[in-house]
């Protein structure tokens, strides 16, 4: 059913979903619903607890009672759906549905990449690539690092209708503090390793990007790690590389390979 058919607006100017037509509407609370609508849309995937602390250092939420309410609303009205998961995955993960994309393109916030048209939406096979993010995202706001972090699904978007766009849809591009400067770099996470091709063409990526300073490869572990060394480290000067697991705990300080330096140096010292 088209959105327009079922949105209603109150005096307040706030979207109902009016009871007397819809067994499960609800009334959309755009200063809360919607924040936590994008995030989930832009993670692809986020648990229950990366979710609350994601809108908990963007000043939406305060409360886990409030917050749990209102992620019971949205998943009871269908604009989120859940997965269950496996271990390790930290309880239940969420997904933006269709008609949780239809709401929010409705206050005005459209990808072209994810979108509510979008053939398919983000598969399960990548939740544990987006959880993983998410906690990198999560270590470096804790510390008060991050002063902003935009998501593969913003990157990609970015690049379709940029004249001057980023080489390749990057796993996220990162602004970090350093003192009262900010630093940009772009991050990748590799959970998996890819093919001859498939390197051959991040290779050609790499050495053409003009718009970001340093790239960090992040990786699920050192056999992953060594074999991206090996794949990148000939034809990309501005490529650095570590486990995520060291770089959640370490963050900046963590001790980087890069091209010049593969004994390694603190990738603080980089961006500077």
């Amino acid at each position: 059913m088209m959105l327009d058919r079922i949105l209603r607006f109150g005096s307040s100017g706030r979207i109902r979903f009016p009871m007397r037509y819809f067994k499960n509407s609800i009334v959309i609370q755009a200063e809360r619903d919607i924040p936590l609508l994008r995030q989930v849309h832009n993670s692809k995937f986020v648990s229950h607890y990366q979710l609350f602390e994601l809108m908990r250092f963007a000043g939406s939420e305060s409360s886990g009672d409030s917050f749990g309410w209102r992620v019971r609303r949205l998943v009871k009205a269908g604009f989120l759906s859940t997965w269950a998961g496996a271990f390790g995955t930290e309880g239940t993960v969420y997904r933006v549905t269709r008609e949780g994309i239809s709401l929010l393109e409705h206050y005005g916030h459209f990808t072209t990449v994810l979108h509510s048209n979008t053939k398919h939406l983000p598969h399960t096979s990548h939740v544990f690539h987006s959880l993983e993010l998410n906690r990198i995202q999560l270590a470096l706001a804790r510390e008060n690092l991050l002063a902003n972090w935009q998501s593969e699904i913003e990157v990609a978007s970015f690049n379709t209708i940029s004249c001057s766009p980023y080489k390749k849809d990057y796993d996220a591009i990162v602004d970090v503090w350093l003192g009262e400067k900010t630093a940009r770099f772009a991050l990748e996470y590799e959970r998996c390793l890819k093919s001859y091709r498939e390197y051959d063409r991040i290779r050609g990526a790499l050495q053409a990007e003009r718009q970001v300073g340093w790239i960090l490869f992040l990786t699920s572990g050192s056999e992953v790690l060594i074999h991206l060394v090996h794949e990148l480290n000939p034809v990309a000067n501005r490529v650095a590389f570590a486990n995520a697991r060291d770089f959640e705990q370490m963050l900046l300080e963590t001790s980087v390979i890069t091209a010049p330096n593969l004994a390694g140096t603190h990738f603080r010292e980089l961006l500077q």
